[in-house]
């Protein structure tokens, strides 16, 4: 068996690029790869664009994408977001004038229902229903805003996108629109019902569109699509719209699925989405396995071929990453794949093929794979300069000063309520609620209005833990937080594309451990969490116990989907008194209590 020799494949390599350099319209500069073509629309000149890496293999894959999306813009009229206003327009002229015909159709003194219109559910009842009936109406629309609900709208996105030809790239931009289009339309099926608009003079005419855009030949043709599936990195970017638009997936997400198609084409060549078989996904899958632990740590790893990284760990002996990374890598797969079935580019029986039961090893028992504190840990951690004492300039040296901050709150944050840290970092002033209908209990409001949430579980409002009332919570939020907008912990300053605080801390949580000598890997934030689960599984005593846990920390209750759809969430008060039975007997915080009548 021939070993993989760096050499050799050097050799190898500068063969191969000076055979196709030319085809693929790339071009060397001081070592770093170019792609150039002739100007695309007609105008004299030529077009260069930096590719940023000296990598043949990826500046083949960077120029390839740039082709196909340059051949997309030449084969189809542009469509752009004044584009999908007017067709919007159109519509909502559309509707408004169906609504108006109907309303003018209905004999005297009875009401009107627009039950033909989507949004519009048309039950029978007095006049006043109407108007209650569009004010319903507006408020559900307004969720499906809020939430991105683009599947609520899909049959009206299908016909408008064939009507006009919309291509992939601005289906969420249009399905967005709908929403709102009928937020709008909602709006005045109110004020015509209620008498505060009229019906017959008011109705505004329908601006003249351009001639219908031309779909994609990719789209448009089903022969073709059939016998021409498109390569895997033509489809990387149309994905990733996808992902953004529709799928709200975070810029860290596609971050990891975007590294994972590019060592996927690294490794299995860039082939039509069709032309890949199970072997080719497990040996994906295995070349993962040989790559070292702290792989992807270095930025330097981005520019690095596989076989080279791997021959380095083979060289040193290094420790390999874990089957639980191996298996996201095959779960971002799965999603590209699953995309790729919807565009209709392959069976769900070849997506099955692919990416359905690969076998993975867990390193651990389930209850072995998650760390906690123990008790002399957090012993330690609260007995350290941040909670007894430090200096202004540097919070690991014991000093006069207790700073109350992010760094002091988070932490007790987590301990005595079991939160992921994100909920409770991009916390906001609205979000701490005092609800007097449960007995004047201060909560947590955690909702996706300004963060993203892990799973649907957890929406939930999170009673206080009766210390970190002590501690003078309250008093910080009103100090620090006035305004409603205003965030809790306004010194760590949001990053990175999905704008997170978290992450800062998370880095800083890590180096101030290892200065006070309590580093222990996988004890960290996150940790706290598997703390509370554990103590409070240790003192609750029925089902109805176990229930209010599994909502604090925001899990899945289990029990089917029956359960998960019917049941709303256990009473607030009942959940105080459960988290209540949370403590730590060999903490003592009473020198942080706000006052001496809370001790």
């Amino acid at each position: 068996m021939q070993r993989f020799s760096p050499r050799l494949h050097q050799k190898t390599h500068h063969k191969f690029v000076a055979g196709h350099r030319d085809a693929l319209r790339l071009i060397r500069r001081a070592g770093v790869y170019h792609y150039r073509r002739r100007d695309p629309f007609g105008r004299s000149g030529e077009i260069t664009i930096s590719l940023g890496t000296r990598l043949f293999r990826r500046a083949e894959w960077l120029a390839e994408a740039l082709e196909n999306r340059v051949q997309s813009l030449i084969h189809r009229p542009f469509m752009n977001l004044d584009d999908i206003r007017r067709i919007l327009r159109e519509y909502l002229a559309d509707l408004l004038t169906n609504d108006a015909a109907a309303r003018v159709a209905v004999e005297p003194g009875l009401p009107v229902y627009a039950s033909w219109v989507p949004g519009m559910t048309g039950h029978p009842g007095p006049e006043d229903a109407d108007v209650a009936e569009a004010r319903d109406n507006i408020e559900v629309w307004k969720s499906a805003l809020r939430s991105r609900d683009y599947a609520s709208v899909s049959e009206e996105l299908g016909e408008l996108a064939e009507r006009h030809g919309v291509p992939d790239t601005m289906r969420p931009t249009l399905a967005l629109g709908l929403i709102e289009t009928f937020i709008k339309f909602n709006e005045v099926a109110q004020h015509r019902a209620s008498g505060e608009a009229f019906t017959v003079l008011d109705v505004p005419p329908g601006p003249e569109l351009p001639p219908a855009f031309a779909a994609p030949p990719a789209l448009a043709d089903e022969g073709q699509r059939k016998d021409k599936p498109p390569t895997v990195s033509s489809l990387v970017e149309p994905f990733f719209t996808y992902r953004e638009g529709v799928k709200g997936a975070t810029h860290q997400v596609m971050a990891q699925e975007r590294g994972t198609l590019r060592r996927f084409i690294e490794v299995a060549e860039d082939r039509p989405v069709d032309a890949y078989g199970r072997g080719d996904i497990t040996h994906f899958l295995n070349t993962l396995r040989r790559l070292p632990g702290n792989y992807g740590k270095s930025p330097k790893d981005k520019e690095r071929l596989l076989a080279e990284i791997i021959s380095q760990a083979d060289a040193t002996g290094a420790k390999r990453i874990s089957d639980k990374t191996v298996k996201r890598h095959l779960s971002a797969l799965s999603q590209f794949f699953k995309f790729a079935m919807d565009q209709g580019y392959i069976s769900n029986a070849l997506r099955g093929e692919l990416v359905e039961d690969h076998v993975f090893k867990e390193a651990k028992r389930a209850r072995n794979q998650r760390e906690a504190w123990t008790p002399e840990e957090l012993t330690k951690l609260f007995a350290s300069p941040v909670w007894t004492g430090c200096q202004k300039l540097s919070r690991t040296q014991p000093g006069p000063h207790i700073i109350r901050d992010a760094k002091f709150w988070l932490p007790l944050l987590a301990l005595f309520h079991g939160g992921r840290l994100e909920e409770f970092a991009d916390l906001r002033r609205k979000d701490i609620v005092l609800n007097d209908d449960a007995g004047g209990i201060w909560s947590f409001d955690l909702n996706e209005e300004a963060r993203r949430l892990k799973t649907e579980n957890a929406v939930r409002i999170v009673p206080m833990h009766p210390e970190i009332l002590r501690l003078g919570f309250i008093a910080y939020v009103e100090e620090v937080a006035p305004n409603p907008e205003d965030p809790l912990f306004p010194d760590i300053e949001p990053q990175g594309a999905d704008q997170k605080r978290g992450p800062r801390i998370t880095r800083w949580f890590v180096h101030y451990r290892r200065e006070i000598g309590l580093y222990r890997e996988g004890v960290a934030m996150h940790a706290f969490r598997h703390t509370v689960n554990t103590r409070l599984r240790d003192v609750i005593q029925d089902f109805q116990q176990e229930r209010h846990v599994a909502y604090v920390l925001g899990h899945s209750q289990g029990g089917g989907e029956g359960r998960e759809r019917y049941d709303k969430g256990p009473g607030l008060q009942a959940v105080a008194e459960t988290l209540a039975l949370l403590r730590y007997p060999e903490l003592d915080l009473t020198h942080l209590y706000e006052s001496p009548e809370a001790h």
